[in-house]
């Protein structure tokens, strides 16, 4: 909304932007703007036809989303009623984003019940529902006091919901507590969930102090010590030793050549919050791979595959092959097939229906420098490493992170 309109309709009559809203002929992006513009501006003889509208399963999310920041106002009449309904859709499956909007309504109406969703909601995989969830936690914080949050959830304290609450959302949510209050976050590092340890390796990496009582983690191998390393690594450039004293600890993947580790590493990690610490050290410590310039790198390939006489055309982007997005390869088409070649290092697949058409093309790439990413390579997965893929955060296989598209 633009912010003309958004002082227009600020200062707009009410009464005439709720009837456009409960018109069902207007389109539902038009209705959605009225109802943003009547945030603390609804009158107590119009929340009921609102409500109404927020109840309707026809309306759009979008539309019920807005009126329900509108309505969520503590106090009012109608607020009773609207809070109900709220606490009536716990289980009950809602469209995209609507199920943050009422997680949010509750939070601001201070209703305490809400507590253990939104903490959930807090740890979710996905940033702009994370947010939300960390923001409405802290609303209901300041609206019904910490000790009564941390009563609902069955904590005694902040320490125990970091340190001891079974449930890893709420462990999160007591690490982040505790790291706004400025407490010792080291005993998270521990933490069996490793999205749990990570953001307790994050706070601590932001700060300074307690050196000495990281490096004991380490000395001693106590749990969580090799998050203590990426802290002191995070800390300044006097770690390594300890890294090499511990034997360069780095998750095996058997079969996959050192310059291909070295690619991925370089491309992804640390990855996703789930990632293993060993990536982050290694990433930190690893001798640092050339810098690739992907110009070169298709010259080097076109060159080698015309010499061949396979006839190569120019080669096509990730993004071009799929006219969007953005990606890690280019294909060139042959005359005797397609050959995919990574820009993150000298590798490259094959594909074509003639096996001595395909020999000749390996030979000659492989003359020039390049790596066959055979079928067998291609599969090992790259385990600890957690990288985003069409909604998914898990270790991918060799072959998909050196030829990775995304839209």
């Amino acid at each position: 909304m633009s912010s003309e309109l958004t002082q227009r309709l600020a200062v707009a009559p009410v009464d005439a932007l709720i009837d456009l809203v409960l018109d069902d002929d207007e389109p539902w992006w038009r209705r959605r703007t009225c109802a943003r513009a009547l945030l603390g501006r609804v009158p107590d003889d119009r929340a009921a036809a609102l409500l109404a509208c927020v109840r309707d399963l026809a309306a759009t999310a979008e539309l019920r989303e807005a009126l329900l920041a509108a309505l969520s106002t503590p106090g009012r009449p109608h607020a009773p009623e609207l809070l109900a309904w709220l606490q009536a859709q716990d289980g009950v499956e809602q469209p995209f984003g609507l199920d943050v909007a009422v997680l949010r309504a509750r939070a601001v109406l201070a209703d305490l019940s809400a507590a253990l969703p939104l903490a959930e909601l807090a740890a979710d995989a996905w940033s702009h529902r994370r947010v939300v969830g960390e923001q409405s936690i802290d609303a209901l914080i300041e609206a019904r006091g910490l000790t009564a949050m941390l009563t609902e959830l069955g904590a005694a304290s902040l320490e125990m919901l970091a340190f001891a609450d079974p449930r890893p959302p709420l462990r999160l949510l007591g690490v982040r507590l505790l790291e706004r209050a400025g407490a010792d976050l080291k005993r998270a590092l521990a933490d069996p969930d490793v999205i749990v340890a990570q953001r307790a390796y994050l706070a601590l990496a932001a700060t300074r102090g307690d050196d000495d009582a990281l490096r004991a983690m380490v000395h001693a191998r106590a749990p969580g010590h090799l998050w203590a390393l990426a802290v002191l690594h995070r800390r300044g450039p006097a770690a390594r030793p300890l890294w090499e004293a511990l034997g360069r600890p780095r998750i095996e993947l058997p079969g996959v050549p050192a310059d291909v580790r070295a690619a991925i590493v370089r491309a992804y990690a640390p990855g996703e919050r789930e990632t293993d610490p060993r990536w982050l050290l290694e990433a930190a410590w690893h001798a640092p791979a050339p810098a690739i310039d992907e110009d070169e790198l298709l010259r080097r390939a076109g060159e080698a595959l015309a010499a061949a006489g396979c006839q190569p055309q120019a080669p096509i982007s990730a993004e071009q092959q799929y006219q969007q997005g953005a990606g890690t390869f280019h294909t060139f088409t042959t005359a005797a097939g397609t050959v995919t070649v990574s820009t993150l290092g000298p590798f490259f697949t094959l594909t074509g229906a003639d096996p001595q058409a395909q020999a000749a093309m390996q030979a000659a790439m492989q003359a020039a420098g390049f790596r066959h990413i055979d079928a067998a390579l291609a599969a090992i997965r790259v385990d600890g490493l957690h990288v985003y893929y069409f909604g998914t955060r898990e270790p991918l296989d060799v072959g998909t992170l050196l030829f990775y598209w995304q839209d």
